[in-house]
């Protein structure tokens, strides 16, 4: 009888590991808005912070996280990629082999030159990449993105730039995958929701 025991216990055993096991469920994104499909991006020829040609095709295999502004920006873009830089700083200390990438493109190339935009970014993350290109070659991939740019002129040489204050998710294919809409952004938030976008992709 003790025998029969043993092998019903030993076959049940068995039964259990070979049932296949229901996936974990990734954590719900709470804020950001996700893309039914990637989206790839148009080829836009930019100029990096050194001074040399770029593309988004080299940060290629990892994610990243875009936002378009201005070195003269006097409010929007300083507090955005404040938050951005203490997200990611959080990221690279708790989930360093996904942490993304950080690409902030000028909309203001007549003003920031790479110089100018290396010194800016370097106020926040030396290691956040920056690039410019002139507008015409710019406006594929704002269009392809919904990123508005407005100027507003108030002197010769002097005028503001309305721009978005979105911050836009990137896979490691360079195809837009997500975006945190608005201009109120909470390191909270960032962190959290990019965890879920690379939780729900495995």
């Amino acid at each position: 009888m003790l025998r029969i025991l043993v092998i019903a216990l030993v076959a049940l055993v068995a039964v259990l590991f070979l049932v296949p096991r229901p996936a974990e469920t990734p954590p719900p994104v709470e804020v950001a808005t996700v893309l039914d499909e990637p989206r790839p991006l148009p080829a836009v020829a930019l100029t990096d912070a050194q001074g040399e040609p770029f593309s988004i095709d080299d940060l290629a295999g990892r994610h990243v996280l875009v936002f378009f502004g201005f070195t003269n920006c006097p409010d929007i873009c300083p507090i955005a990629l404040a938050i951005i830089a203490e997200a990611v700083d959080r990221l690279r200390a708790d989930a360093p082999e996904v942490a993304p990438e950080v690409l902030f493109v000028s909309v203001d190339a007549a003003r920031d030159s790479p110089q100018r935009i290396r010194a800016y970014l370097d106020g926040f993350d030396e290691r956040f990449v920056g690039a410019t290109a002139p507008e015409a070659a710019l406006d594929p991939l704002l269009d392809a993105l919904g990123v508005t740019v407005h100027k507003e002129v108030s002197g010769d040489a002097v005028y503001n730039v309305v721009h978005n204050g979105t911050i836009f998710v990137l896979d490691d294919a360079g195809r837009w995958i997500a975006l945190f809409g608005g201009s109120s952004h909470r390191a909270d938030d960032i962190v959290g929701d990019y965890l879920a976008l690379r939780a729900a992709e495995r």
